[in-house]
């Protein structure tokens, strides 16, 4: 059956259940016509016709799934009763939005750091060519660092400074 078919028996669903019953119908009028003129009488021929047609319902539902998407209907089932069982629980409802709001809010602001930081390239034309400068006191926890002190003590000068330089906080 067509994709076009399925999407149409969402919006026409009414119209398809009420030929689809007219037809279970039709089909049980049917075999109890047959049975009258087999010689059973009028109440013996429609009981049998339902019992040899079946459940209703059962062929209802095995016509539901071959004309639409049964997973689909499952999901929008689900998520009325999802809906309806948290209208019903206000403040449980309250907490699991909170949860939700503060669970993607950390996420977001955590992948953001990671992203900056990790991810991206760094703002440099050409990020190869970076070298680390440390001081000679690197053991201490708050080196204090002044790169024209480091740079002339150790001979270089700007004029023989081959790239342009940056600094990260």
């Amino acid at each position: 059956m067509g994709i076009l078919r399925k999407l149409l028996f969402y919006f026409r669903r009414e119209e398809f259940e009420r030929d689809l019953a007219e037809e279970m119908r039709l089909h049980v009028e049917m075999k109890r016509e047959e049975n009258l003129a087999s010689g059973m009488t009028p109440e013996e021929a429609r009981r049998a016709a339902e019992r040899d047609f079946g459940r209703s319902s059962r062929h209802l539902q095995e016509s539901r799934e071959t004309w639409g998407f049964a997973l689909l209907d499952s999901l929008a089932q689900d998520v009325r009763l999802g809906l309806r069982a948290l209208r019903m629980r206000p403040g449980f409802t309250a907490v699991a939005l909170v949860s939700l709001a503060l669970g993607i809010g950390a996420n977001t602001a955590v992948f953001t750091l990671v992203n900056e930081a990790f991810l991206r390239p760094l703002p440099v034309a050409a990020p190869e060519e970076l070298v680390s400068l440390n001081n000679d006191a690197s053991r201490s926890m708050f080196p204090a660092f002044s790169y024209p002190t480091k740079t002339f003590a150790t001979g270089a000068t700007p004029s023989r400074a081959s790239s342009p330089i940056a600094s990260l906080p």
